[in-house]
């Protein structure tokens, strides 16, 4: 038995309609004035937006407004974000979006107590000393599992490269879950968060870190993921689906804050950042080609995958049992509109020593079950542009 330590420090509120309840969950940390953090269109126009400003007001709550952040947070959005707040006064932080907003105010959360740019926490030029402001996050999204984890990925538009910062202080305090939230968000904003989710639970369920509770968490989100994604994408009004899913996106989030992730997100960084690819569809791309090139480093694991997807794997050897975990998620792609290959997004063939030259530092790249070495890389990388055929 593997020995493992499992901390959940983030407070869980999950029920439709518990977005109203924000004031006084604000009031329950101590809060007063609220800095509040969103997106610039969307969430910033959803009334929902609306209900959260009035609760805060109703329970005695200042709030002041941050609705600057982009698909993918960059280094000087942060910044500026982070010296606003310390101008305005706030004693608790709210995110109200998908992983962007909730990633960026993490980063400016934690800023209010250490000094510099969020750019020398991302280099290791500065090390975390101290916990920032309270958050708590508020998800419109079924992806990207951020309201329970203790890492945020950050853009430097200057070098191309989208890194990863992660403290246990930078945790959110409280996750407040409302299935609501996410019945307007659009078919293809689904697919993409969605698969995102998938790809948590798969890269953190296969993790040379995992361990039997991460286990757990990540294996049920797949089961769901599995069970309701497609739902989800074709009726964005089926609660059901959209419960089950915020439900498995929350899950993975767990699982993978203990577990860690691996090669795809080593990949899918580099590629977003350098082609402007969203990040569920860069993680959904390179998901099946990874695990394919991984799967015999782990065939139990793998067949187990295939299982929660819902295959029916009866008499076949493990092996073929987890080709099967493949295969059911290319289908998945397939029925929900992920491009199959990173061509088909206008990825030139050209890219891949680039792409490659970034993924080989990923720092979670160990965590792969399948040691990669850039040769490694390359094959995978190559297969998923279309240039090498299995």
């Amino acid at each position: 038995m593997k020995d493992f330590i499992f901390n959940m420090p983030t407070k869980v509120v999950f029920a439709s309609g518990a977005v109203n309840g924000i004031g006084q969950v604000c009031r329950s940390l101590g809060g007063t004035k609220a800095f509040l953090v969103t997106g610039r269109t969307s969430t910033k126009n959803s009334p929902y937006f609306g209900q959260i400003v009035k609760s805060l007001n109703e329970a005695g709550v200042a709030v002041h407004t941050y609705a600057e952040i982009e698909a993918d947070p960059s280094v000087e959005t942060i910044d500026r974000g982070a010296s606003v707040m310390k101008s305005a006064n706030a004693d608790v932080v709210i995110a109200f979006g998908g992983g962007s907003p909730t990633d960026a105010a993490k980063a400016m959360a934690m800023l209010q107590e250490n000094e510099g740019s969020i750019l020398d926490y991302m280099r290791g030029r500065r090390k975390i000393a101290s916990a920032g402001l309270p958050l708590i996050c508020i998800p419109t999204t079924a992806g990207s599992g951020s309201e329970v984890t203790a890492a945020a990925v950050v853009t430097d538009r200057d070098s191309k490269e989208k890194i990863g910062i992660s403290h246990e202080s930078m945790t959110p305090r409280v996750a407040i879950v409302d299935p609501m939230l996410h019945v307007s968000m659009p078919s293809a904003v689904t697919a993409s968060t969605g698969i995102d989710a998938l790809t948590h639970a798969i890269e953190a369920y296969i993790a040379v870190e995992s361990h039997p509770l991460s286990d757990a968490s990540c294996l049920h989100a797949i089961r769901l993921i599995g069970g309701y994604l497609r739902r989800a994408v074709a009726n964005g009004n089926d609660i059901e689906a959209r419960g089950k899913m915020a439900l498995a996106s929350l899950m993975a989030g767990i699982g993978f804050n203990h577990a860690g992730l691996g090669a795809v997100h080593g990949i899918a960084h580099p590629v977003g950042a350098q082609f402007g690819i969203a990040h569920g569809v860069a993680n959904g791309i390179m998901l099946p080609y990874v695990m394919e090139y991984c799967a015999m480093a782990d065939y139990a694991k793998f067949r187990d995958i295939a299982v929660a997807l819902g295959e029916d794997i009866s008499g076949m050897n493990e092996r073929d049992a987890a080709k099967q975990a493949v295969i059911a998620v290319m289908a998945l792609k397939q029925d929900i509109g992920i491009p199959e290959t990173l061509s088909a997004l206008g990825v030139p063939p050209t890219a891949v020593d680039t792409i490659v030259k970034d993924a080989i530092t990923y720092r979670r790249l160990p965590n792969s079950p399948r040691q990669l070495k850039i040769e490694d890389l390359t094959i995978i990388v190559e297969r998923a542009l279309g240039i090498k055929i299995v």
